[in-house]
């Protein structure tokens, strides 16, 4: 006969998969992740067309294609950075929360911005701070506060008047780089995370997932090497 699992056993067992709900981390990394590499797929085929273009001695213009393509690499850029910027956020709150309370952490640190999480909350519950590593040159502090920088551009947009003179003008509806790219906003995610598994002592529930271990875990290995 099968052993009877009480509704008791059954949430316990839910809280070792699960222990919180709302958990938006690993979403939001997929969502980072995809947009990267629609950004990057994009930007090949604006080489790949151009490069077709040339041979057919076509020196000007992409046509209505590559003209797509290049309005797509921007908006998959900014998707990427602000979910970077997301998930990081989501993945700290979580490790405050479950290695102190719901309340502790909303009182402690519920008004720290995203590169504050990243700096007391390490400290406090590992004991290093873990943002002044540099990795292959990398200053993890540095990145971290240009992709703060980077996603309040863009959830907190501040249109500006237009300049009187016309080429001052011209000039300012040029779209400026951002204070981070895509690329280095994706690795960041895998770099922090990884290096906060390096010192954490309180066995963190998602170091222990396969979605963890065969993405972001494998991400950190990735750039930090």
């Amino acid at each position: 006969m099968s052993k009877h699992i009480t509704e008791k056993e059954k949430l316990e067992h839910l809280k070792k998969t699960f222990p919180r709900i709302g958990f938006e981390g690993f979403f939001y990394f997929e969502i980072c992740s995809e947009a990267y590499t629609s950004m990057e797929r994009a930007r090949e085929e604006v080489k790949k067309l151009q490069e077709h273009r040339r041979k057919e001695g076509k020196l000007r213009g992409l046509g209505q294609k590559g003209m797509d393509l290049l309005g797509e690499i921007p908006k998959q850029e900014s998707i990427a950075i602000a979910f970077a910027a997301m998930c990081l956020e989501a993945c700290m709150w979580d490790y405050a929360a479950c290695n102190t309370s719901q309340n502790k952490a909303e009182e402690k640190f519920g008004s720290l911005n995203l590169v504050a999480k990243w700096i007391v909350i390490p400290q406090l519950l590992c004991g290093s701070d873990i943002t002044k590593r540099r990795i292959g040159g990398t200053s993890l502090l540095g990145k971290l506060r240009d992709l703060k920088d980077a996603r309040n551009e863009l959830v907190h947009p501040k249109s500006k008047p237009l300049p009187d003179n016309y080429n001052d003008a011209i000039k300012a509806t040029i779209p400026k780089p951002k204070s981070i790219t895509a690329e280095d906003a994706f690795g960041l995610i895998g770099l922090l995370l990884g290096e906060l598994e390096k010192v954490d002592k309180t066995n963190w529930w998602f170091f222990q997932t396969e979605r963890y271990k065969n993405s972001i875990k494998k991400l950190h290995e990735s750039y930090a090497s």
